[in-house]
């Protein structure tokens, strides 16, 4: 008996030995001294201190991500207690065992743990065992997306811990609570949860919780872009979480400060603070946080145009979250990933990131996500020129963020609102493009942190202004979006604006400004490696080109513009590359190839139900036609042209804004008269004239016609005395006509 007394106060030294020097830091001399005092105690048939012993170098080994070796001495301390009859401590040993399984994302395992552990904890009654299984349940729950299961866990392992007076555990559940309220939108809820959590935790001076709960009540505050509030949060959180060298806290912090960074649009902070983030993240071997760091650096690169960067950055986080089954990030990373991959012109990638995104952000009930995934399809859709699918999307997002009052989701509303109008533009029913203009407007104006936006109202303004013909306005919406974009630092934006004011210019024949625009944007859209922008500004050129005859380089460039559109499926910009290449080829004396690709056009347009596009198609065939003295063929694409021209000027308000537009359309208007007064319909050609002159401007119709009339030859030795008299006759009654007006 004395010599196993002796034993246990040498195991027991030998113990105390392995708590000093695992206090200070020196794990290598712990192990060693806790695996002595494991071995006495054996000995000794002191299972119970045999089972603390290895308990302690299961937390060394797990500490330094030896998780197998930790799983196997969790084990073999579960076996100690056993032994040793102590079901509280071997729930305990099982418990963390359920936590290791559970870091190794072996959900199936650690949840067959935890239930173990709960078998033990319930016929004792101990309801703070019973708080742990339920909190770590909750967890489970929450990884695989059942997030109104993990909810109930949560509020469970909150009565437990009730119930037991464990004041800390139940401040920790309260903010497993508030986490998954936040994801829900459920802001006001899961703010109490987090300031009772905070209170708690000051109280109890745990100022690792302390920090927790600041930075989850900062990214509340961001959810709902108080970005000041969230700033004051992260500062004070970050100085407590140095004060106590928390490197985890710190690094949370820098990832909030950034998200404010971010969404303040002070982009090159943003960097700065992720990148600190993720440096603490990776050496703190925190996978999660490393997966988030990784995430919004992909946010940030992507608005800086470097897509492969970005791309390569979000693929990292997401093999991150499947690796850990973590669900709870996946749907704001497949968004992310979704944009990345439009803007690189993969349609179907795209289309699939949204569509998973979706479903994910169901799952968890968030509105905020699911409509930009809707967002994102429909953009997919629309570049596809599968309007109908677009506007539908679109439609869905702006129903998903209706109820949404403040924040992103005022955001979202916008965005929505701004994709519709542009749409409605394309199909020429400007009335909708305005109304919806009109309700954007108003929200960007009375939420002051939907500003943001402005640049996107400003190009839909601007392409509204320049489809009615109203120049001066659509320049100064362009410049003013190129400004403001600038400023917010969207290159993406910024270079949206100089395109639309370089379509502007060469809608008014400034020729070398249109193509000086042109070439700059071009740059900008290179930087950024959009692919889009790029086919549509070499396009530009390309129509400045036709526009000083220069057909070869035009015929060149188009084709160039032409592959670009083809690479990313663009194909709205396809129809339009295709009717230039055909006017390319039509002025370099190639008709047939020209009318090859104005059939091309044409069944683009008509296929994306674009009716003005339909029109510029129509009118060009008939001049064809007309060349080759085919006039009735001719007058049956002119009809048709002023049928969709018709059909969107009705979609116009005020008589000054329909003579505006329809001025663009006075050369259809005229050759169509023309057409008519060749084919001696001259009642015909009358009446289409007055209805012109009732709405357009007569003025520069009479114009149009002089001009055509002072074309006609009246002499020359290669005209016949038949041709002569019929020209003769033509003219007589051009004037007639013209006369009549």
């Amino acid at each position: 008996m004395a010599t196993q007394e002796q034993d246990t106060q040498v195991a027991e030294k030998r113990f105390n030995k392995g708590i000093e020097a695992f206090n200070d830091g020196k794990l290598d001399t712990a192990t060693e001294a806790f695996t002595d005092a494991e071995i006495r105690f054996r000995i000794v048939s002191d299972f119970k201190r045999a089972g603390d012993s290895r308990m302690m170098i299961a937390d060394i080994q797990r500490q330094l991500s030896q998780l197998e070796q930790a799983t196997n001495s969790y084990q073999k301390a579960r076996n100690h207690y056993r032994e040793a009859r102590r079901p509280l401590n071997e729930a305990g040993a099982i418990l963390a065992l359920g936590h290791i399984e559970r870091q190794q994302a072996h959900l199936d395992l650690a949840q067959q743990a935890y239930e173990d552990a709960q078998a033990l904890y319930l016929p004792l009654g101990n309801r703070q065992g019973q708080g742990n299984v339920a909190l770590a349940l909750g967890h489970i729950t929450l990884q695989r997306g059942n997030i109104q299961q993990a909810l109930l866990t949560y509020q469970q392992a909150i009565e437990y811990y009730v119930q037991a007076a464990d004041v800390i555990n139940e401040a920790d559940a309260r903010r497993s609570a508030a986490d998954i309220l936040c994801l829900e939108g459920r802001y006001p809820e899961a703010s109490a949860d987090y300031t009772r959590s905070l209170e708690v935790y000051r109280q109890q001076l745990d100022f690792f919780g302390t920090v927790d709960a600041l930075v989850g009540l900062g990214n509340i505050e961001i959810e709902q872009q108080h970005l000041t509030e969230a700033s004051d949060l992260f500062a004070e959180a970050i100085a407590q979480a140095r004060t106590i060298e928390y490197e985890l806290g710190i690094a949370d912090c820098n990832l909030g400060l950034a998200e404010v960074a971010l969404l303040s649009h002070r982009v090159d902070q943003a960097l700065t603070s992720t990148q600190l983030a993720l440096q603490n993240y990776v050496s703190q071997q925190n996978a999660l946080g490393t997966a988030r760091a990784n995430g919004l650096l992909a946010r940030i690169h992507l608005r800086r145009g470097q897509l492969n960067y970005a791309n390569s950055l979000i693929e990292r986080a997401l093999r991150t979250y499947k690796a850990v089954s973590y669900r709870a990030s996946m749907a704001e990373a497949m968004v992310d990933l979704g944009e990345i991959a439009l803007a690189r012109g993969f349609l179907g990638r795209a289309l699939d990131a949204f569509q998973e995104a979706q479903q994910l952000a169901r799952a968890f009930n968030n509105r905020q996500l699911e409509g930009a995934a809707l967002l994102g399809s429909g953009d997919v859709y629309r570049q596809r020129g599968d309007f109908p699918l677009a506007r539908q999307r679109y439609q869905e997002a702006q129903t998903r963020t209706a109820q949404a009052t403040s924040g992103p989701g005022i955001s979202g509303a916008i965005l929505a609102g701004l994709r519709l109008a542009r749409l409605a533009i394309l199909n020429g029913t400007l009335d909708a493009a305005e109304q919806a203009l009109a309700n954007a407007r108003s929200l960007i104006a009375n939420h002051s942190l939907a500003q943001a936006l402005a640049p996107q109202a400003l190009l839909v303004e601007g392409q509204l202004c320049l489809v009615t013909g109203d120049f001066p306005q659509a320049e100064a919406r362009f410049s003013e979006a190129n400004n403001r974009a600038e400023a917010l630092q969207q290159p993406l934006l910024a270079a949206q604006g100089l395109l639309g004011l370089a379509n502007t210019r060469l809608a008014r024949n400034e020729l070398d400004a249109a193509n000086a625009t042109f070439l700059a944007a071009g740059r900008q859209f290179q930087i950024l490696e959009s692919v889009n922008g790029d086919g549509a500004s070499q396009l530009g050129i390309a129509e400045t080109l036709i526009a000083r005859t220069s057909w070869e380089q035009a015929i060149e460039d188009c084709q160039g513009a032409l592959l670009r559109f083809n690479q990313t499926d663009d194909q709205p910009g396809r129809a339009d590359a295709e009717l230039a290449l055909g006017l390319a080829y039509q002025g370099n004396q190639q008709n047939d190839e020209a009318l090859t690709h104005f059939d091309q056009a044409l069944a683009l347009y008509r296929e994306q139900a674009q009716p003005l596009g339909e029109s510029d198609a129509h009118y060009e065939r008939a001049g064809i036609l007309l060349g080759r003295d085919d006039p009735s063929s001719a007058l049956a694409d002119l009809q048709q042209a002023i049928v969709l021209i018709e059909r969107v000027r009705q979609t116009l308000t005020g008589p000054a804004v329909q003579k505006r537009f329809l001025s663009q359309y006075t050369e259809l208007y005229a050759q169509h008269a023309l057409t008519l007064v060749r084919l001696e319909r001259e009642d015909e050609g009358r009446a289409s004239l007055q209805r012109f002159a009732s709405v357009g401007d007569a003025r520069v119709l009479k114009n149009y016609l002089q001009a055509f009339e002072d074309s006609i030859p009246l002499t020359g030795e290669e005209l016949s005395s038949t041709q002569l008299a019929e020209n003769q006759a033509l003219l007589k009654r051009l004037k007639q006509l013209r006369r009549g007006l």
